[in-house]
């Protein structure tokens, strides 16, 4: 992704729900849908074949589908174009009007060719109107391949159908709800014991700002019953997000929190992400923020994910994914209409994150001492323990971080490299 060739800013002016949604695929999306494309291909290249860790079917699950296509679209093709990867595998495949469902069935039709592992997908949109536009836009692609499109319905009501189709597969489900509205926290713990027995992801779209507002229509006193019943209807929905018995919780923090709404949206993603490792039996939860730009201090919206091998999923993959798009907030229209990669503010804010991180590693390696790790473990080890995806390339923290306290002297090291003084698969500890 390097040199002056991508602008994305991510959010468009009109509402996510509006009703041309998907006339025109919004550069937040496309941020979204590139992060699906490259995790749905690490996912099934990790999960999928005929070793013992591995299965020969895997699950994909779109909980709010849409059309699967819009009619005008960006950010696909650049990426796809741009990689060495892509480009070289899979020239051509993927078009910029993709939406998650035709995205998903692409990457299916690539794993079915190389009879490495297939891909089941399983659609549920409860627009009338949009399921009609959705079984159209996958008849063709989908001949030859296993997908379902489930009547006109929400996820929430689909859910008992959906759970039992998944056959004890491998399942990646991408929960891309509106608001807060569609599934409850207790599916969410659903869907985390059932990836505890058959592995996999859960991606959530977790909506800050609309938490807050939903938050905002408690009162002590209304102007009249008809203002209370809605407001309670719209409590009740943030209840339902975070959880049975949240509203003794969320109510308390917000009369505390209602003057700072950005400190309330920070606190709620941190009160269901630890209520999702609790009670939803996943070993790892982790989110990332979509923005608009590099400087933006209140993200659009979350995407929280639980993991049961977050090492891989979240210290690997994400991370470098997450990166990736964090880059792309540097890339701006100049004067002249061109594409302009701001290189000085990059390299700026790179240099803040490797200073904090390191002080923050240093401490975290303090407290391992004395267990020796691989450099490679470490590295996942910081990741997983700063819950801050993308903050770093995992090629900095190797070289930027490790490669500053080695030459410090702090750091003890066993199984030197040949032609350097340290690998991957060195073991090392810090030096007190």
């Amino acid at each position: 992704m390097e040199g002056d060739q991508l602008s994305l800013p991510l959010f468009p002016e009109e509402s996510d729900n509006s009703g041309n949604f998907f006339n025109r695929k919004r550069d937040w999306s496309a941020s979204k849908h590139r992060i699906l494309l490259r995790y749905i291909q690490a996912h099934c290249y990790n999960l999928g074949g005929n070793k013992s860790y591995q299965s020969k079917y895997i699950n994909y699950v779109d909980g709010f589908a849409g059309t699967g296509r819009y009619n005008e679209g960006i950010g696909i093709e650049d990426f796809v174009n741009s990689s060495n990867f892509w480009a070289k595998k899979y020239p051509k495949k993927f078009a910029n009007t993709d939406g998650s469902p035709l995205i998903a069935l692409k990457c299916a039709q690539i794993f079915s060719q190389e009879k490495r592992v297939s891909l089941r997908c399983l659609f549920v949109e409860a627009d009338s109107n949009a399921n009609e536009q959705l079984t159209n836009n996958c008849h063709f692609l989908g001949q030859s391949l296993f997908y379902k499109i489930y009547k006109p319905q929400t996820f929430e009501a689909a859910f008992s159908e959906v759970m039992n189709d998944l056959n004890g597969y491998p399942t990646l489900f991408f929960i891309d709800s509106f608001g807060l509205k569609g599934v409850s926290f207790e599916q969410i713990c659903e869907i985390g014991r059932y990836l505890t027995q058959c592995k996999g992801e859960l991606f959530f779209l977790f909506h800050n700002i609309s938490v807050a507002r939903h938050a905002g229509r408690y009162k002590e006193e209304y102007k009249s019953p008809q203002h209370q019943v809605s407001a309670e209807n719209y409590m009740q929905n943030l209840t339902n997000f975070l959880g049975y018995g949240s509203e003794f919780v969320w109510k308390s923090k917000w009369i505390e929190l209602k003057n700072q709404p950005q400190d309330f949206e920070r606190w709620a993603l941190e009160y269901f992400k630890e209520r999702m490792r609790k009670e939803g039996g996943f070993r790892g939860v982790t989110s990332f923020e979509i923005k608009e730009t590099y400087s933006d201090s209140r993200p659009r919206y979350s995407i929280v994910v639980g993991s049961n091998h977050p090492e891989k999923a979240f210290g690997e993959f994400l991370n470098e994914f997450v990166w990736e798009e964090e880059k792309l907030l540097f890339f701006q229209d100049n004067y002249k209409g061109a594409k302009k990669f701001l290189e000085k503010e990059w390299n700026a804010e790179q240099k803040k994150r490797i200073a904090m991180i390191k002080t923050k590693s240093i401490q975290i390696l303090r407290d391992i001492k004395p267990e020796w790790q691989s450099f490679k473990d470490i590295i996942t080890h910081i990741i997983l323990k700063l819950d801050d995806l993308g903050c770093l390339k995992r090629t900095q923290y190797y070289d930027d971080i490790f490669g500053s306290l080695y030459k410090e002297g702090m750091l003890e090291i066993q199984n030197p490299g040949v032609r350097k003084p340290y690998t991957l698969d060195s073991l090392v500890r810090i030096v007190e």
